[in-house]
């Protein structure tokens, strides 16, 4: 099983893929336009404090109103006492918080105040205090790093990674200092800060990279000049027993040269194809993600058994969590479901978000619980249609400038003109300092669609 990670450059920053044995598994991005909440540090004032919830409600900037619970609250307490949310918080209190969760529907995103500042081999905890290691690593193994993380590290501020073995003690501590001091910036500026996303707390390359090491890629493809010399850079500070190797791709994008873009966009549709004929339909709703086997005439046992990696793979790259419910060609035999049973359990083993996933029932239907970590890939990249009254789905706003992004820089030639559409213009408005749009001033024209475009490059 190969294993790599494919990096191009977006409108937004960077975006990264996962690709196992040629197929796309999961997909990333960092950027200026990363509205996720999930794992991101938030400057935060406290707006209202609910002791009936055991709760506070904070304003984490652009809008919106993040949950935070008194238990999640208690890191700032440096006893760690049971106290109560009154007593821990104060309207109109300032304070760093770390997202958990993402707004759903009705339901606001949660934070907490157990800040982790994510390395490469470590994680720094400023309000830690019991020496630990990461709980991915098992046996013997978690056994010296935990020897190594009590004398590195004995006041428990640093958690030591999976990717920290054999990595010289040099490294480790130049790390988690790297880290220290971040978070050392990051409280200095948190008094005088607005609400919204602190800045520095990670730069997009960075998180790019962290995402392709967590994955343990054995390679890098890029085709774009600029970040080929900065990856080189990168992996040259990695230790050689974990570096993976970089790959040079010919093109403008290494989606396009690695032929993932089809795979990205499929995953944007309803049907997948089966590679041995049939296909699996995806419907995502707001109560649960539904999916169906069609194996159009193929043996039951051997439509599911295929289908249950490709229901692991698209869970996986939409990022779909909560409820999914799939309706497999029903298997009469205990035998044959057994078989499905343990098909799930190895696709689904090394989810990074974990998933629980329950027997078939006596219809045939297969309940998965996935925990929902960031937003699922259709919330980004498409919208509800307005000729239709939402019933379908268009290309979200982030798809279009997406679209401009590539026809810009696939033309080679300076732009002379770019009319667009009010809407686009003003979600154009953030990223007026983006590399790609230098020299170019986006003109509203009233005749094209609310998010359309039109390019006029120099003859």
């Amino acid at each position: 099983m190969t294993r790599e990670g494919v990096v191009d450059p977006s409108a937004f920053g960077l975006r990264a893929g996962i690709v196992v044995d040629g197929r796309l598994w999961e997909h990333a991005e960092a950027g200026r336009d990363d509205d996720e909440v999930t794992d991101r540090l938030f400057f935060a004032r406290v707006v209202r404090v609910e002791p009936t919830l055991a709760a506070a409600f904070l304003d984490i900037g652009g809008g919106r109103t993040a949950f935070l619970t008194a238990r999640d609250a208690r890191f700032l307490d440096p006893a760690r006492e049971k106290r109560r949310i009154q007593d821990l918080l104060r309207e109109g209190e300032r304070l760093v918080v770390q997202g958990l969760r993402e707004a759903d529907d009705d339901k606001g995103p949660r934070v907490t105040a157990d800040i982790r500042l994510f390395g490469l081999f470590v994680i720094y905890r400023p309000y830690g205090g019991e020496v630990r290691v990461s709980g991915r690593v098992r046996g013997r193994e978690k056994a010296e790093l935990h020897e190594r993380a009590a004398r590195l590290f004995p006041d428990g501020r640093v958690v030591l990674r999976r990717f920290a073995v054999g990595v010289p003690d040099s490294v480790l501590r130049e790390e988690a200092q790297r880290l220290e001091e971040l978070w050392r910036r990051i409280v200095r500026e948190a008094a005088g800060a607005k609400p919204g996303p602190v800045a520095a707390a990670e730069d997009p390359f960075e998180r790019i990279l962290r995402f392709l090491f967590d994955r343990e890629v054995e390679r890098i493809a890029v085709a774009e000049g600029g970040l080929a010399r900065r990856f080189e850079q990168a992996l040259a500070r990695i230790p050689e027993r974990v570096r993976p190797q970089l790959h040079r791709v010919p093109g403008l994008f290494a989606f396009d040269s690695t032929g993932i873009r089809e795979q990205f966009e499929e995953a944007l549709g309803p049907e997948v194809a089966l590679p041995g004929g049939g296909r699996i339909v995806v419907e995502e709703t707001r109560a649960l993600c539904a999916v169906d086997v069609d194996g159009e005439g193929r043996d039951p046992l051997e439509l599911d058994l295929e289908a249950a990696r490709e229901v692991a793979r698209q869970m996986r790259l939409r990022n779909i969590g909560g409820n999914i419910v799939v309706d497999f060609v029903d298997l009469p035999r205990p035998s044959a479901r057994k078989l499905l049973d343990d098909a799930l359990g190895k696709w689904f083993r090394d989810d990074p978000a974990g998933a629980q996933i329950h027997p078939m029932s006596a219809l045939g239907l297969v309940h998965i619980a996935r925990a929902c970590r960031g937003r699922p890939l259709s919330r980004r990249w498409l919208a509800p249609c307005g000729a239709c009254g939402g019933s379908g789905r268009v290309p979200s706003l982030a798809a279009r400038i997406e679209g401009l992004h590539r026809e810009v820089v696939a033309a080679r030639r300076p732009v002379l003109a770019l009319k667009v559409g009010e809407r686009l213009a003003a979600a154009l408005a953030p990223l007026a300092g983006a590399p790609w749009l230098a020299g170019i001033v986006p003109q509203v024209d009233p005749a094209l669609p609310s998010d359309g475009f039109r390019l006029e490059f120099v003859p």
